[in-house]
């Protein structure tokens, strides 16, 4: 089977999108909210409310809004959120950045995918990478590119625990698409990624 076959692509359950993209942008939007009243105490309730109100019947359509604007989340990216109401909810100091290798990765990887998208790769080395997403060999890519970073580089266990999980959830739901690389990025991981390496370029440039 070629990569760019879609005949036995598993996808995921139609019966479970709408409510998918209900909870995760319901999530991602309160967690956002969340880091940005950080410094105000408490800070929970207005993410909370947020979040609740983006899953009542009448404004549940703000959810919809924002997949026709943004698509789905990357489970990583829904991850992230309940990261960040962990963090709060066991008064601990939110994670502010990712290790530089696996930082390094997902903007490499991302740049990767920019260039598939755009038919950029030359004529002799086309890897049709975003359809190798809806193949096995794709999933056990990013599980060896996984193992490989968090083996060569030390990170804490809450970073392996979550990295299980995201990949697990794929496998068994395929969630959001049924592609791997929307399971593990999205535009907005894509340009917190650069964001934080241009920060420490910045930092290391400056001492």
């Amino acid at each position: 089977m070629s990569w760019t076959d879609m005949t036995h692509a598993v996808l995921p359950q139609a019966v479970f999108l709408p409510l998918w993209v209900k909870l995760s942008w319901a999530c991602v939007v309160s967690a956002v909210v969340l880091r940005l009243t950080y410094a105000w105490k408490p800070n929970v309730w207005p993410a909370a409310v947020v979040g609740v109100v983006m899953l009542l019947p009448r404004t549940d359509v703000l959810p919809g809004y924002l997949a026709l604007a943004f698509q789905t989340p990357s489970l990583v990216l829904v991850a992230w959120a309940l990261w960040c109401w962990a963090d709060v909810l066991e008064l601990r100091e939110p994670v502010v950045a990712t290790p530089r290798s696996v930082a390094w990765l997902g903007v490499l990887l991302g740049w990767a995918l920019v260039v598939d998208t755009l038919n950029g790769w030359p004529a002799f080395f086309n890897p049709q990478l975003y359809a190798l997403g809806f193949e096995a060999a794709g999933l056990w890519l990013v599980l060896a590119l996984t193992a490989g970073t968090l083996l060569w580089v030390q990170v804490p266990r809450r970073w392996v625990c979550c990295a299980v999980v995201v990949l697990a959830v794929y496998a068994l739901l395929r969630l959001p698409t049924g592609n791997v690389w929307d399971a593990v990025l999205d535009p907005f991981v894509w340009l917190a990624l650069h964001v934080q390496l241009w920060r420490t370029w910045r930092t290391t440039r400056a001492v």
